[in-house]
């Protein structure tokens, strides 16, 4: 990276920002549309890191590499769209529910492809929940395609703590779904809280 490049589009050089962005636009894409699965989502995600990478381009000290940096932004955009997706979705639906009403999806197909379709919502939103370092090694190696080396060169860290992250963060998602029949970290939670209660009683 063209450290001088850097210094003036923090200095609010808007054409050292574009040039110091167009190299990592397609990056930037691809980790929003592996973590949105929605092409529109992921094209407003994208907009949107662009505006905080430039809102908050001074933040960036250089303790790791500036890709890194700019993947972490995206992921967090993205964290924030799914968590906001899935928060409006069950306050829209919830007052139907309450009166015993459970609509059918307008855009629904065959039941396969519906279950398809939930169960990747629930995996996207299981990742979101992941600790920041085992979302990033996850969806760097297992969805864009990443090696283990390059992902250890963009991260910091050695292959080995790449793969160790992979596997813990593979644990975590397969231990939500075994006990609770659905990847949802949330519900996991409350049972492991069900269990505790139950164990102090007399």
């Amino acid at each position: 990276m063209d450290e001088l490049l850097l210094h003036r589009a923090q200095r609010g050089d808007p054409e050292a920002f574009e040039q110091l962005m167009t190299p990592l636009e397609q990056m930037i894409w691809r980790v929003c549309w592996h973590y949105t699965g929605d092409r529109e989502a992921a094209s407003d995600c994208g907009q949107d890191t662009m505006i905080r990478i430039w809102r908050g381009l001074d933040k960036y000290h250089g303790d790791c590499a500036f890709e890194t940096w700019v993947y972490r932004v995206a992921a967090n955009c993205c964290i924030d769209w799914l968590r906001k997706k899935k928060r409006d979705r069950s306050e829209s639906i919830e007052p139907l529910r309450e009166t015993g009403f459970d609509p059918a999806d307008p855009k629904a197909g065959t039941e396969e492809q519906v279950v398809k379709t939930e169960e990747q919502r629930q995996l996207r939103e299981a990742i979101a929940q992941l600790p920041e370092e085992q979302r990033e090694a996850l969806v760097m190696t297992q969805l864009e395609g990443i090696s283990y080396g390059e992902a250890a060169e963009r991260l910091g860290i050695t292959e080995g703590t790449v793969k160790s992250r992979v596997n813990r963060a593979k644990s975590k998602l397969k231990e939500w779904l075994a006990e609770n029949g659905e990847l949802s970290p949330r519900n996991s939670v409350q049972r492991d809280e069900k269990k505790k209660r139950g164990g102090n009683r007399p």
